[in-house]
């Protein structure tokens, strides 16, 4: 497979390959040189990476109101922020 390199050094990674990896917009890579190869690993980022301390303590907070100790899966930060939003309202 040949990919194209844009004028801003972008690559568009073609979506048979993003889907296999399950990759979507705003996900993370890790980019190596590995000799003469470019290698891309998809990261998972820790919640501590993305948010400041206040804003975690915040939500463990809300969702600690009334809420079972299972793990919550959110498909975006909109839904996860519209989910904290309601629960700020009960």
């Amino acid at each position: 497979m040949v990919i194209k390199i844009s004028s801003k050094h972008q690559v568009t990674i073609p979506k048979d390959i993003a889907e296999v990896f399950h990759l979507r917009k705003g996900d993370v890579l890790e980019v190596q040189r590995q000799g003469n190869k470019i290698v891309m690993i998809p990261k998972e980022m820790i919640l501590e990476d993305k948010y400041s301390k206040e804003d975690l303590e915040a939500a463990e907070k809300i969702l600690s109101k009334g809420l079972p100790k299972e793990e919550m899966v959110f498909e975006s930060g909109t839904e996860m922020t519209n989910f904290l939003k309601k629960r700020i309202e009960k």
